[in-house]
């Protein structure tokens, strides 16, 4: 009998265990029902948040469009157009990305008639430059005519509607959400009634659990700051480095340049050679840690513009003929017919990518030759893809090494740096501004015998033009007006002040110095310039305060050109913020400050 009721007693715990265990299951499928709906709620809210943002990226988008043409058209400035065909480009983007948010058919219809509106007013503004190019006073009178505002406006319009449309259902997605959100905590509830036995046994394993979790996190918070701390370390560093290099750097190359403008005897110029050339040398080195700085960074935005790849190689070959035939290089490059003269993409790291490859090549080549071939692989979807390979009879690198050789701070062996000097950072920085590009780069080489880089890149062939576009020689200030300007130099290195004073004075400027921010605005109070060269890095006020000041307290609109030996990512569009009008970094280059003079003063003559 004692047997029997044990065996009951067993079967009704196994029956009450098992009941127990169905109910929780049957609940737990409940409450995963009800999550799985919670979630499929969230995306519909992400998705729904998102058509909204996307649209009032476009309303925003347009309105930036619509001013940037008025602006042109009134002014004339081209500037105002840099980047518009871009932006324009993005607005449609953004059209078929919220077609991709599931948008219902009300809106889908709304969408498409806010996108022929949009072609209306991109017809439209294509009218206003054609008609700029004719008459701008024609053009004037297109804008006044309201069209283009009233466009605009009936497109915000409809993506109003459509965002009206949008919020309804996000409301109805909330109102879904917080009734599945409340089902599932009914669950939960039912869950821990029926499986509290079941909790008491799993109670220690979910104990340790998340004891593990907390100390994983603390853990993983502490790394986390560590890594903060030691990207801003980083950060700062290399803002001091720049700073501090760049600063006697300035005056070390730019003194340099002075000099050799001098009468000097032929030992005097081999030491002034000699001098230039190391002082190049690190400037190239401080550059590429930089670059690779603001790769790492994502610092770095490529172009989309129409280029003419044919004098681009050109122009790349022509920079090293005189190396090459100085070191008794023979220096050749064929062009394959079917490569097109016009592509669109952006030549200035096409240009960085074959001065780094062509100057490896002459670097590590003592005798021989260097061949640069350029050919047309394939077209696809409207690209076609270039190849650029660089051969080269030079030392040629270790098959053991070959697949490090794209490392950065690598070079295929160590007495290499020392022997031809550099970072070992240019192949790495090929390689990042490559697959940025969607392209691929390889190479085969044979030790002794030479190396073949191969770089391919797809870019878009443009249009043949029946005439080359007629280049204008940059606007000039005339020597009598020149004369009759004055410039504030604020700097606080003497050598630096000395050096831009040399070439002001050689360029026929009036100007006067200023060691800090305060002593600068003390003079503004005072005196009347017409540009003012900011050093970043002063004492008392700094470049980035003493700009503010002028800019809000003082309401000067004069130009304010930086000079900064920092040229970390972000530092131009840095002090572009604080209102400054141009900007150039350490060492500075006597033709770019030249033509930057001229180029903002020009304008001060026309409107005087």
């Amino acid at each position: 009998m004692s047997n029997f009721m044990f065996s009951y007693i067993k079967l009704k715990i196994g029956i009450g265990f098992g009941l127990g265990l169905f109910i929780l299951i049957g609940v737990q499928y409940v409450s995963n029902n009800s999550i799985n709906k919670v979630l499929v709620s969230q995306n519909e809210l992400r998705r729904s948040s998102e058509l909204s943002s996307r649209i009032e990226s476009i309303k925003s988008s347009l309105i930036y469009f619509e001013s940037k043409i008025k602006s042109y058209s009134l002014t004339g400035e081209s500037g105002f157009m840099d980047k518009n065909s871009a932006n324009l480009s993005r607005i449609f983007a953004q059209y078929t990305e919220l077609q991709k948010l599931n948008p219902n058919t009300e809106q889908l219809a709304l969408l498409t008639k806010s996108k022929q509106l949009l072609y209306q007013e991109v017809d439209f503004a294509q009218q206003i430059l054609i008609e700029y190019d004719k008459n701008p006073e024609e053009a004037i009178a297109f804008i006044k005519t309201g069209k283009g505002l009233k466009l605009i406006a009936e497109i915000t319009e409809v993506l109003d509607h459509i965002c009206n449309i949008e919020t309804a259902k996000f409301h109805s997605i909330i109102a879904r959400n917080s009734q599945h959100t409340s089902q599932v905590v009914q669950m939960d509830v039912i869950a821990y009634l029926f499986a509290f036995f079941l909790i008491g046994i799993s109670i220690l394993i979910l104990f340790r659990d998340i004891t593990m979790r907390e100390n994983l996190e603390k853990e993983l918070h502490i790394i986390q700051r560590k890594a903060e701390q030691a990207s801003a370390i980083k950060e700062q560093f290399m803002a001091n480095m720049s700073h501090e290099i760049r600063t006697p750097m300035n005056a070390i190359i730019g003194f340099t340049n002075r000099l050799n403008k001098t009468n000097l005897s032929e030992e005097q110029t081999e030491y002034v050679g000699a001098v230039k050339s190391s002082g190049d040398n690190l400037l190239t080195i401080i550059n590429d840690i930089l670059d690779f700085s603001k790769i790492e960074a994502g610092m770095v935005r490529l172009e989309a513009i129409e280029f003419n790849l044919h004098a681009l190689l050109d122009s790349v070959c022509t920079m090293f003929h005189a190396q090459a035939k100085e070191n008794g290089i023979k220096l050749g490059s064929h062009l394959d017919h079917k490569v097109p003269q016009l592509v669109l993409g952006d030549p200035t790291r096409l240009t960085q990518i074959l001065i780094n490859l062509i100057g490896n090549a002459l670097k590590f080549t003592k005798e021989g030759s260097i061949d640069i071939h350029v050919s047309a692989l394939k077209e696809e979807s409207n690209k076609v893809f270039i190849q650029f390979r660089i051969r080269d009879s030079g030392i040629g690198i270790p098959e053991d090494q070959i697949s490090e050789i794209f490392e950065r701070f690598t070079q295929a062996k160590s007495e290499t740096n020392r022997i031809f000097g550099g970072t070992g950072l240019g192949l790495s920085i090929v390689k990042k501004l490559v697959e940025l590009q969607k392209g691929t780069v390889t190479v085969e080489s044979v030790k002794g015998q030479g190396s073949t880089f191969t770089v391919t890149i797809p870019y878009i062939p443009a249009p043949a033009k029946a005439a080359e576009t007629v280049i204008h020689p940059p606007a000039m200030v005339s020597p009598e007006k020149m004369s009759k300007m004055r410039i504030l130099v604020v700097e606080d290195n003497l050598l630096n002040q000395k050096l831009a004073g040399y070439m002001l004075k050689e360029w026929g400027f009036q100007f006067d110095l200023a060691t800090n921010g305060k002593l600068a605005l003390e003079k503004l109070k005072t005196n009347t310039y017409n540009l003012i060269l900011m050093d970043m890095q002063m004492p008392e006020l700094n470049g980035y305060q003493t700009t503010q000041y002028l800019r809000k307290e003082l309401g000067l609109t004069l130009p304010v050109i930086a000079m900064t030996a920092h040229a970390l990512p972000g530092e131009k569009e840095k002090c572009l913020s604080f209102g400054m009008s141009d900007y150039l970094s350490k060492p500075i280059n006597e033709t770019d400050l030249h033509t930057m003079l001229n180029r903002h003063l020009f304008k001060q003559t026309i409107e005087s």
